[in-house]
């Protein structure tokens, strides 16, 4: 799986990225709306994530930064208002690789993972 997109380095002192993720996220859904989006976590460091949107169908604009992904996933499909219990128990098991998050204007959110040297279940 390609995954091209713009990206960004956010800070994760005192989670922040919470809140700057969410803005990201605001600013490139008045352009594409949001159900058009999914935004790809990565290269985690103790002070920072890299961050990248992309369109779920086509290359979006002004885009910086290509990766190849695996085509293996766990996914975990929530409500974004219980984001954080989402995140808790998928944090539970470790740090992560990848992760792939996508939302819609109804409150649904499904998060894409994958763990380096761990199983995968293809879905």
């Amino acid at each position: 799986m390609k995954f091209v997109g713009i990206r960004r380095v956010f800070s994760t002192q005192n989670e922040e990225q919470y809140i700057t993720i969410g803005e990201f996220w605001n600013e490139m859904s008045i352009i594409y709306g949001i159900e058009n989006l999914m935004g790809l976590g990565c290269n985690w460091t103790k002070n920072s994530i890299e961050y990248v949107m992309a369109l779920k169908n086509g290359i979006i604009e002004g885009s910086n930064f290509e990766i190849e992904l695996p085509d293996e996933w766990e996914i975990v499909k929530g409500r974004t208002e219980e984001l954080d219990k989402i995140y808790d128990e998928i944090y539970k098991d470790g740090s992560l690789l990848y992760e792939i998050e996508e939302f819609d204007a109804q409150g649904n959110c499904t998060i894409r993972y994958t763990r380096q040297n761990e199983p995968r279940n293809a879905n």
